[in-house]
């Protein structure tokens, strides 16, 4: 088990994806320190918008180590971010330091198994190249997306998609993207509400 720290956000990050994050808190600056220091590690958990980011109640088990790949400051000391998902994570408790960060033991939570794009599934990954055309500064941090890949896909999906965390929580305890599979293509074709297809 290892102790990492934790960074909650209502913008969410999961293996292989790419996310750039403004830093502006002094806690959070101390856990980038730590990090490109190599004296411990970061994970990005899920927190539904407008939650707020001190209520340990709401941070949910599944979180996403992180790694950041790009950074700089401008002239007004703005730190900005870009961090790139490694691995899955299960955090078994937390803890709270003096100033605030949170941080706690984890260990790593199975991935899924890699499945590509097949006829089916295809329009998902059509899909997702045309949101990152229609949202350059989303598309700009992936430069060769994996769009052959049906988990690298539905990841992508699951990162963007405004959806409760709760339901993003489920689709990711499963053990293969079958039923995360099944959800976007019902949701991206149809509109269907969630619930109606993970109750």
């Amino acid at each position: 088990m290892a102790d990492i720290a934790l960074y909650p956000s209502s913008k969410h990050l999961l293996p292989e994806g790419r996310l750039e994050l403004s830093i502006t808190e002094e806690r959070f600056i101390r856990m980038i320190k730590q990090s490109l220091a190599g004296e411990r590690c970061f994970a990005l958990c899920m927190l539904n918008e407008f939650e707020t980011h001190d209520d340990v109640k709401k941070i949910p088990a599944i979180a996403t180590e992180a790694k950041i790949v790009d950074f700089n400051a401008d002239e007004n000391g703005l730190l900005s971010i870009v961090v790139e998902g490694v691995q899955l994570i299960r955090i078994l408790s937390i803890e709270i330091e003096e100033d605030g960060l949170l941080h706690g033991p984890s260990q790593a939570h199975p991935q899924w198994p890699e499945a590509e794009i097949d006829d089916e599934t295809a329009c998902l990954a059509d899909k997702l190249e045309l949101f990152y055309r229609t949202m350059p500064e989303v598309g700009a941090l992936f430069p060769s997306p994996n769009l052959h890949s049906l988990t690298w896909v539905c990841l992508r999906w699951l990162e963007v998609l405004p959806l409760e965390v709760h339901y993003k929580q489920l689709l990711l305890t499963q053990d293969t993207v079958i039923l995360a599979t099944r959800f976007l293509l019902r949701l991206l074709d149809t509109d269907a509400e969630p619930s109606t297809e993970l109750a």
